[in-house]
C-alpha cells in the first residue's frame, strides 16, 4: 500500500508523490549473493544498473512501518527509488536528496521534517518554539549549513570501475590475456585508472568550490528567554549551530545562513542573492502576532538565507528553516540533482554498434569456411569470435567522450566561463532556441532619468520625486534602489539623513518624512507621508495602470502618453498625491492610497549592455530562435527587444493579454485593439485566425495562465504551496508540463503557432518562466536560458543549457557562469558546444572504423595462422589511437557561430556513409595487399608453388606473432589509422581546420613517417622502430606496389568522403 506525500515548499523542484513501506527479504538477499557468485558478479551488476530489478527482486512491500526496513518512493518525475529507514529516538524516517521525511499517522501521509510554522499563530509559534530538546532538534534538523556531499575515493572508484563500458574493458582484457597479449591490456588498465582519478580530482575541485559558495562562516548571537539569569540570556555560537526555533540577534553586515522571521525591531537588507538586484529593502517585525504565519503573505517580515543586513535596529528574528530546507538550499539541491541529460546520442550509438557487430559476425562466419579446414584449436576460434565482440564495442570510448567534455570546460574557463556540469557541454551543441531575461541580462541594472511630464505640473512632480523614496546613508554613501537614487539626482534635492525624521530640502522648502510605505507587489505602488508648510501630503509612485485605478479621476491622457513612451522602451512611473488631514495620518495604507490626484509620469531609460544588440544579431544570423522572458511591462519589453534586434524596429508587433475580471482576451497592435469574449465558442479558432495575420507576438503571464488552464495540457500536477497564487478565491497549483498533448487538434495547432510566433513573454512570474521553457521543450525545442536573478533559477535549471553571471544568485543553479556581464558568453558556449558535439561524433566514428579495419586485418592473418605481435597490438590499440583521439577531442571551435548544428543521429545516412566509406575502401586495400603478398612473398617453410595449407603444421594450437602477412596487414592498418582521422575530421563550420590543431597534425605526420620508413626500409626501418619483423626480401620489390595500393585506396576514400559529405552533409540547419 502506498501513502501520499503532503508536499511542502521546502522540497523545491524535487517532489515526492507517494511512499510505500518495504522490507528487505533476507532469503532473496542470500539468493542474490549466490547468483552473483555463480555469474561472476554479473547479477550484482544487473541489480546495480536496473533499479526495477533491484526493487522487485530484493524488497517486499509491507503494510506496517514497524516491520519495514526501507521505503519505496515515487517522485514527481516518475522515478522509483529505495531509501533505507533511519531512527531518531525510536522514530523512523528516511532521507531523500538531503531532506528528511517521516510518516504522519494522523493524516495517513508522509511529510518533510520541518519546523512547524505555516498556518500556526505567530505568538504560539514563538512561545512553543523550544518544546523539543535542543539535542533532539539537532538530530532532526542537522547543522545550519549546506553540507555539499563529496563521495569518498573508494565510493567514486567503485562506481567508476563498475561502469558498463569498464566491464567491457575487463572482458576485453581477459580475452587479450588469453591470447597472450600482455602489454596492450596493461596499458589500457593504466590509462583507465589515470582517467578515473583525473576525473575524481576535477569532481572534488568542483564540489569544494560549490561548498565555498554555499556556506558563510561567522559567529552569531542567540537569545534564550527561558533562562532565569539575565546574564545568561545571550549566547554566542557558530552560525552552523543555529536551529529552527532559535531567537537570532540581527546585526549589521551579517549574512544570514537561515530563513527566519523578524519578531522585534526592523532592518534594512540587501537581497541581491535572491532577486539579482542590489537594492536595500526595509523589513520589519510583525505588527500583529495573533495571526497565522505564511512565508508568501508575510514576505515583508521574513528574511532568507544569503541576505545581507545593512542596518539592524534592536532586531530579533526566529529561525524557521536551516540547511537544504531554506530557499537558497533548494537552489543547491537543483545543482546536486540536476535534470538528467539526453541519452539520444548514446542510445543511437549503441544501436549502431550492434549493427556493426552483426556485420562483423557475418564476415567472421564467412572466414570460418576457410578456418575450419585448417584444423584450428577450437579455443582459438572461440577467442577470435569473442574478439569480434570486443572490437565491435570499443571499451575505451567513454574515456574519450569525457576528454571531449573536460577539454571543452577548460577552454571555456580560459575565456572567463566556469562550467559546473560537463554533461551540459554536449547539450550546447544542439541548441535551437535562446531565451533571455531582460533586466540585468539584456540591459544593465542601472537607470537614467529622461524627463517628468507634463511640464506644467513640474513643482508637484519635483516634490513627489524628491520625497517618495526610501534611501539611506551608510558610511557617507547614499544607498537604495538605483531608480530612486537617479530620481533624487534628477531633481537635485538634498536629504538630511542625520535627523529623525528625515528632512529633505527642495523648492526652497523643507519637507519632513513621517511615514514610508515600501513598494507593494500587489498594488505596484510606494508611498510616503510628508509635511510641508504645516500641511500633510501623501506622495505616491508606481505603475501608471495601478495609479490610474486608485486615482480620483481617470487620466486617459496620461495613460496614452504612457503607452506611447512605453512603446519606445522607457521605464515609466506614475506620480500621484493627495492632501491629508491631521486625523488621516494614522489610517491604514489601503485607506490612504485611494482617491489620489494622478498628476504626471516619470520617464527613465534602462540601457542595453554595450554589446547586446551585436550579440543578438549574431545569434539570429546563425538561425537561432531568440526570445525574451521578462517580468516587465509588455510595451517596455517589446521596445527593449527592438533595441536589442530581437524584433525588427519597423515591424508591427502585437501583444496578447487576458483580463481575468471581465474574462476578455485583448490583442493590441499600436492603436488597434481587438477584444474577444471568452464565453464565445471556438475561442482558439478565433485567436488562431487573428494571429495568423501577425508575424511576431508578445504575450503576458495572465494570458499564459489562461492558455494552460483552457488547453488541458497533460503533465504531472505538483501541488506546490510555494507556487500557489490567488485567483478569484481559489488556489491554482503550478503544473509541471512534460508534453503538449491535447485531444483538440485546433488547440494544439494554435499552441504551436502561438509559441512559434511569440518572441516576447512579458509580465511573467518565476514559475511561468519555467513553464515557458517546458512548453518549448515539449515541441522538441532545445532551449538555452540566460538570466541573472533568483526569479530565473527555475527556468535556468529546466533548460538544456543555463547561463548566469558570476555575481548573480542564479549562478547557483546555472551549469555555466560567466565572469563577464556581457551576453557574448552565449556565443562562446554555443561555439564550444558545437565543436564538442562534432568531436563526440568523430571520436565515435573513428573508433568504430579503426576497430573494424583492424578486425578484418587480423582475419587475414589467421589464414596463415598468424596474428599481431604484442607490441603491434599495443601500437595500434594505444600508442597510435589514444593520443590521436585525445588530440582530436581537444579540437577548438571556429571563430564564427555556425547556422547549423552537428547531426548526431548515428542512423542518419550521412553519418553511416562516413563510417562505411572508410571501412569499404580500407577493406579493399587490405584485400589487394593480401593477394599481392600471397603472390610475392618468400615462403619460409614450403616451396613457392606448394599449396599454403600444406605449409602450416596441423592441428594449429598457437598463432605466430611474426610473418609476412601479419607485417603487411599491420603496415596497412597503421596507414589507414592516420587517413581515417583526416577523412572523418570535419572542420567547417564547427571546428578549427585540421592544420590548426597542431598536436593532431604532428601526431598524424609522425604516424605517416613511421609507416613510410617501415615500408620502404623493412629491414633497417622495421628493426630500428621495433614495429615489424620481416626481412628485406619479403616484398621482392613489391613494397612500392603495396604503398601505392594504400595511397590509392586512401585517396579514393578521401575523395568519396568529400563527395558524400557535400551530397549528404553531416550537419542540419537550425
Amino acid at each position: 500500500m502506498s501513502y501520499p506525500v503532503k508536499n511542502s515548499d521546502v522540497e523545491g523542484q524535487h517532489l515526492l508523490i507517494s511512499v510505500a513501506f518495504a522490507q528487505l527479504s533476507k532469503i532473496r538477499l542470500i539468493l542474490a549473493i549466490l547468483l552473483s557468485l555463480i555469474t561472476a558478479s554479473l547479477f550484482a551488476l544487473a541489480l546495480k544498473y536496473s533499479n526495477k530489478l533491484y526493487t522487485n527482486f530484493l524488497f517486499i512491500q509491507c503494510d506496517n512501518e514497524d516491520t519495514a526496513t526501507h521505503y519505496l518512493i515515487t517522485t514527481s518525475k516518475n522515478e522509483q527509488l529505495v531509501c533505507p529507514r533511519h531512527f531518531i529516538k525510536d522514530k523512523p524516517y528516511f532521507i531523500f536528496r538531503m531532506l528528511k521525511y517521516r510518516f504522519n499517522s494522523q493524516i495517513q501521509s508522509f511529510e518533510p521534517i520541518e519546523f512547524e510554522s505555516k498556518g500556526r499563530i505567530i505568538s504560539e509559534m514563538i512561545k512553543f518554539r523550544n518544546k523539543q530538546d535542543r539535542n533532539l532538534k539537532r538530530e532532526y534538523f542537522g547543522h545550519c549549513s549546506l553540507q555539499i556531499p563529496i563521495d569518498s575515493i573508494f565510493i567514486y572508484s567503485f562506481n567508476a570501475f563498475t561502469g558498463a563500458f569498464n566491464l567491457l574493458q575487463y572482458f576485453a582484457i581477459a580475452i587479450w590475456f588469453a591470447e597472450n597479449t600482455i602489454l596492450s591490456p596493461i596499458l589500457i588498465l593504466v590509462f583507465t585508472v589515470l582517467s578515473v582519478y583525473v576525473n575524481y580530482f576535477l569532481y572534488v575541485r568542483s564540489r569544494k568550490r560549490l561548498q565555498q559558495l554555499a556556506n558563510y562562516e561567522q559567529s552569531v548571537e542567540i537569545e534564550d528567554r527561558d533562562q532565569l539569569k539575565p546574564d545568561q540570556i545571550y549566547q554566542k555560537v557558530p552560525s552552523s549551530w543555529l536551529l529552527p526555533g532559535d531567537l537570532l540577534i540581527l546585526k549589521e553586515n551579517q549574512i544570514l545562513n537561515c530563513d527566519c522571521a523578524i519578531i522585534e525591531g526592523d532592518v534594512l537588507v540587501n537581497e541581491a542573492s535572491l532577486t539579482g538586484e542590489d537594492i536595500p529593502i526595509p523589513k520589519c517585525a510583525f505588527q500583529n502576532q495573533n495571526v497565522e504565519f505564511s512565508f508568501e503573505k508575510m514576505n515583508q517580515n521574513c528574511l532568507f538565507e544569503g541576505t545581507k543586513l545593512i542596518q539592524a535596529n534592536h532586531s530579533v528574528a526566529i529561525v524557521l528553516r536551516t540547511g537544504f530546507s531554506t530557499l537558497r538550499g533548494q537552489y543547491f539541491r537543483n545543482v546536486l540533482y540536476p535534470h538528467p541529460g539526453s541519452m539520444k546520442f548514446y542510445i543511437q550509438a549503441a544501436k549502431f554498434i550492434l549493427e556493426i557487430a552483426f556485420i562483423m559476425a557475418v564476415v567472421y562466419a564467412f572466414f570460418l569456411i576457410s578456418y575450419i579446414p585448417m584444423d584450428f584449436k577450437p579455443s582459438l576460434l572461440v577467442l577470435r569470435f569473442l574478439d569480434n565482440i570486443v572490437w565491435s564495442i570499443p571499451p575505451s570510448m567513454p574515456i574519450f567522450f569525457q576528454v571531449c567534455k573536460t577539454s571543452s570546460l577548460v577552454k571555456l574557463e580560459k575565456k572567463g566561463i566556469i562550467g559546473n556540469n560537463a554533461e551540459k557541454i554536449e547539450s550546447a551543441g544542439t541548441i535551437d532556441t535562446c531565451c533571455f531575461d531582460k533586466t540585468g541580462t539584456l540591459t544593465t541594472l542601472g537607470f537614467r532619468v529622461i524627463k517628468a511630464i507634463p511640464q506644467q505640473e513640474q513643482p508637484i512632480l519635483n516634490a513627489i520625486m524628491g520625497c517618495c523614496h526610501h534611501l539611506i546613508r551608510v558610511n557617507g554613501n547614499i544607498i537604495g534602489d538605483p531608480l530612486e537614487i537617479e530620481m533624487l539626482k534628477f531633481v537635485g534635492w538634498q536629504c538630511n539623513f542625520d535627523q529623525q525624521p528625515t528632512i529633505i530640502n527642495g523648492n526652497n522648502k523643507q519637507f519632513v518624512i513621517h511615514k514610508i510605505f515600501d513598494f507593494n507587489t500587489q498594488t505596484s505602488t510606494m508611498s510616503v507621508i510628508v509635511s510641508v508648510d504645516q500641511k500633510y501630503f501623501l506622495y505616491t509612485k508606481g505603475s501608471p495602470e495601478s495609479i490610474n485605478q486608485i486615482a480620483q479621476s481617470k487620466r486617459d491622457d496620461l495613460i496614452n502618453e504612457f503607452n506611447i513612451n512605453a512603446s519606445k522602451g522607457y521605464r515609466i512611473l506614475g506620480l500621484a498625491y493627495k492632501e491629508l488631514q491631521n486625523n488621516q495620518i494614522d489610517l491604514a495604507r489601503e485607506q490612504l492610497e485611494q482617491s489620489l490626484s494622478f498628476v504626471g509620469l516619470l520617464l527613465m531609460e534602462n540601457p542595453l549592455k554595450q554589446d547586446t544588440a551585436d550579440v543578438i544579431a549574431l545569434l539570429k544570423k546563425s538561425g537561432l530562435d531568440v526570445k525574451v522572458i521578462s517580468g516587465d511591462n509588455p510595451l517596455t519589453t517589446i521596445q527593449c527587444s527592438k533595441m536589442a534586434k530581437i524584433l525588427s524596429a519597423d515591424q508591427d508587433i502585437s501583444f496578447i493579454d487576458y483580463n481575468e475580471q471581465d474574462q476578455l482576451v485583448t490583442i493590441q497592435s499600436n492603436d488597434d485593439i481587438k477584444i474577444i469574449q471568452i464565453q464565445q465558442q471556438n475561442i482558439f479558432n478565433q485567436l488562431n485566425a487573428i494571429i495568423d495575420d501577425k508575424s511576431e507576438l508578445a504575450i503576458t503571464g495572465k494570458f499564459l495562465d489562461y492558455l494552460i488552464t483552457q488547453s488541458n495540457l497533460k503533465g504531472n500536477i505538483n501541488l506546490k504551496n510555494h507556487y500557489q497564487t490567488k485567483t478569484t478565491g481559489k488556489d491554482i497549483a503550478f503544473t509541471e508540463i512534460t508534453q503538449i498533448d491535447t485531444e483538440d487538434v485546433n488547440v494544439k495547432k494554435f499552441l504551436i503557432n502561438l509559441l512559434k510566433k511569440t518572441k516576447v513573454f512579458a509580465r511573467q512570474k518565476p514559475e511561468q518562466k519555467k513553464q515557458i521553457i517546458q512548453i518549448l521543450q515539449s515541441f522538441n525545442k532545445q532551449v538555452l536560458m540566460c538570466g541573472d536573478g533568483a526569479n530565473d533559477c527555475s527556468a535556468i535549471s529546466q533548460a538544456q543549457v543555463g547561463i548566469s553571471f558570476n555575481e548573480a544568485d542564479a549562478s547557483y543553479t546555472a551549469p555555466f557562469i560567466s565572469r563577464s556581464e556581457s551576453i557574448d558568453c552565449v556565443i562562446k558556449i554555443l561555439q564550444q558546444g558545437k565543436a564538442a558535439k562534432r568531436n563526440f561524433i568523430e571520436a565515435f566514428q573513428y573508433q568504430v572504423s579503426v576497430n573494424v579495419i583492424k578486425f578484418i586485418a587480423v582475419l587475414f592473418t589467421f589464414l596463415e595462422a598468424e596474428t599481431f605481435a604484442d607490441f603491434q597490438f599495443t601500437y595500434t590499440g594505444i600508442i597510435t589511437t589514444i593520443p590521436l583521439l585525445t588530440f582530436l577531442c581537444m579540437s577548438g571551435p571556429c571563430d564564427t557561430l555556425a547556422d547549423q548544428n552537428p547531426l548526431d543521429d548515428q542512423f542518419a545516412l550521412s553519418n553511416q556513409l562516413q563510417i562505411y566509406n572508410n571501412i569499404i575502401w580500407g577493406s579493399i586495400g587490405l584485400i589487394i595487399n593480401y593477394f599481392i603478398s600471397q603472390s610475392a612473398r618468400n615462403v619460409h617453410t614450403c616451396q613457392f608453388n606448394q599449396p599454403i595449407d600444406n605449409c602450416i603444421p596441423k592441428p594449429i594450437h598457437s598463432l605466430k606473432q611474426s610473418g609476412d602477412i601479419q607485417s603487411i596487414m599491420f603496415l596497412s592498418v597503421i596507414f589507414y589509422f592516420m587517413t581515417f582521422a583526416i577523412n572523418l575530421y570535419v572542420s567547417s563550420p564547427f571546428k578549427i581546420r585540421y592544420y590548426q590543431n597542431r598536436p593532431l597534425l604532428l601526431w598524424t605526420t609522425l604516424g605517416f613517417v613511421i609507416f613510410f620508413v617501415a615500408a620502404i626500409f623493412p629491414n633497417k626501418g622495421g628493426q630500428w622502430l621495433k614495429v615489424i619483423d620481416i626481412s628485406e626480401n619479403t616484398y621482392k620489390g613489391f613494397n612500392w606496389i603495396m604503398i601505392a595500393v594504400l595511397i590509392g585506396t586512401a585517396m579514393i576514400g578521401s575523395l568519396t568522403q568529400r563527395f558524400l559529405t557535400k551530397i549528404y552533409p553531416s550537419q542540419q540547419r537550425i
